[in-house]
């Protein structure tokens, strides 16, 4: 069947110190609840974030990362910043970064990010057309 498909949406803080990101990161994760670590991370990212997504509470949209469709071999970048996006579909692909749970620091040009999969779509048939569980 053609038209499954796996997306994650995206939110992320991101700041010019290493020092700030790490104190983020550690507010966060002592959150307990992957609803109350997204929300916090979402508070976090409108005070404290340097980009514009700081308004939308750090969303940065819906990222396609696998699909049952045979023509789609590899994805347009959806984010601005390519070098984030790369980084995130690779540590989804290594399974270093899952719903709910803070990713990073990672670092890119545009400063310290952290990240976090809020929502996914489609993550119960992700095995079934990637091959794998992404």
């Amino acid at each position: 069947m053609v038209g499954l498909s796996y997306r994650i949406q995206i939110r992320h803080i991101v700041v010019d110190k290493p020092e700030v990101a790490d104190l983020l990161k550690t507010t966060i994760d002592e959150v307990k609840g992957t609803t109350a670590r997204v929300q916090m991370l979402m508070r976090l990212a409108e005070k404290y974030s340097s980009c514009d997504s700081k308004s939308d509470g750090g969303n940065l949209g819906w990222v396609e990362m696998g699909s049952n469709d045979p023509r789609l071999t590899a994805y347009d970048p959806v984010l601005d910043n390519q070098e984030l996006e790369e980084i995130i579909r690779t540590a989804v692909r290594n399974h270093k970064i899952v719903k709910g749970r803070l990713f990073g620091p990672a670092e890119t040009k545009q400063g310290h990010h952290l990240i976090m999969i809020a929502n996914e779509f489609g993550a119960d048939n992700a095995t079934a057309f990637t091959g794998s569980s992404l």
